[in-house]
């Protein structure tokens, strides 16, 4: 069982964010905390999280007193301290200083993943971002300062009309540093957000998708060569570095999700709290369920998300075992035909032991790039899917 923490509040949104987060005002972050450890006793006594993730938001925002608050409160409650093999905290630049990273890893943090997202200030601004390239690096050192041993940098590509040497430099700067993870994203235009709007009015262009697509190519090369090997769509890590909360998410393991807007997965049940923070802390300290909906899966929609996560490994693909076990349902059963078909368009291929029987599944190297269009044939008759 893995546990998420979000914290629901950034200095500004930004124009891109689909994220469950609210441009910090005059909202009161300590009830806010009181609210989560409250919900926390409620649901997550004694859990013992193998891995645990404060996100956001920014869960940075918080003061040093208020995030060795939360800490404590949630080790008090589910004794994460002694069960965890991995705590990340999600960071922004402008809010990850010395005593803020220092709080972070007294209170049981042993990895950082931090929100640079560009080191070029143009970039930044286009994207509402509020810190400068330079206060990414003074974050990245405050958090090597701090103790933290494992640290992520998260940076987004693909930005309209932008050098493509840019982006390149941006890669180098941040192989310098020697993280030992990096998120490289693709600039993605979901529905709802400002950026989304900008576009659909026709004052934001989309980058070309040839040249979308020559970025993420290139940059898999790049971070190849510098030590980051890919094993998923967006994540780098040096040998041994993957985050394995996120592994987890991957491998359609059990989470619980605590904070507004927080989901969650137990049991084959989907759980979701409310989503604005003054509605959850309500709930919470009325003394009811923050949840907003939960709904039990079939064994059809289970089965197809955990191949949409686990083909996103490019490596490891889905434990067929496993598949069968939390779904129910045997895949060769169901999607037959189309495995077959799959398999001879080399889409997908069976990872087989030594006496031949097939145990996994994942896309061959030619899928990878056409996961969308897999994903599309196991699901049919559904919405366009973005994966």
């Amino acid at each position: 069982m893995s546990l998420y923490v979000h914290i629901p509040f950034c200095v500004s949104k930004c124009r891109y964010c689909d994220f469950n987060s609210y441009a910090l005002r005059e909202q009161d972050i300590g009830r806010h905390v009181d609210a989560l450890l409250k919900e926390a006793e409620s649901r997550i006594i004694e859990l013992n999280p193998q891995t645990v993730f404060l996100g956001g938001g920014t869960p940075s925002i918080l003061s040093p007193k208020q995030l060795k608050h939360l800490l404590d409160g949630l080790d008090d409650i589910c004794g994460f301290r002694s069960s965890a093999v991995e705590v990340t905290m999600e960071a922004n630049p402008e809010s990850l200083d010395d005593a803020t990273a220092a709080a972070a890893t007294q209170g049981g943090v042993d990895r950082i993943s931090i929100g640079f997202q560009s080191l070029q200030a143009d970039v930044l601004r286009a994207y509402d971002r509020v810190h400068s390239p330079e206060d990414s690096i003074r974050a990245f050192r405050a958090a090597r300062n701090a103790g933290v041993k494992r640290i992520n940098v998260d940076l987004i590509f693909a930005y309209p009309g932008q050098n493509p040497k840019q982006w390149y430099q941006d890669l180098a700067r941040a192989h310098e540093l020697e993280p030992e993870h990096l998120s490289c994203y693709e600039l993605a235009y979901e529905p709802g957000t400002a950026l989304t709007r900008l576009k659909d009015v026709g004052r934001w262009q989309a980058e070309d998708p040839d040249v979308c697509f020559d970025l993420f190519m290139n940059t898999r090369a790049l971070n190849e060569a510098a030590g980051f090997s890919a094993y998923e769509v967006s994540a780098f890590a040096k040998p041994g570095e993957q985050s394995l909360h996120n592994l987890a998410y991957w491998r359609n393991l059990d989470y619980v999700g605590i904070g507004a807007g927080a989901a969650g997965w137990h049991e084959g049940v989907r759980r979701q709290n409310l989503a604005r923070p003054e509605n959850y802390e309500a709930a919470v300290f009325s003394g009811q369920d923050p949840v907003h909906e939960s709904e039990q899966s079939s064994q059809e929609t289970i089965l197809f998300d955990a191949l949409m996560m686990g083909l996103r490994l490019p490596k490891e693909g889905v434990l067929l075992t496993r598949l069968k076990r939390i779904s129910g349902l045997d895949i060769s059963q169901v999607h037959g035909e189309l495995l077959k078909d799959l398999q001879k368009e080399n889409l997908i291929e069976f990872l087989c032991d030594a006496s031949g029987r097939a145990q996994s599944l994942r896309a061959t190297e030619r899928g990878f790039l056409l996961l969308d269009d897999i994903l599309q044939r196991f699901l049919p008759d559904s919405p366009m899917l973005s994966v």
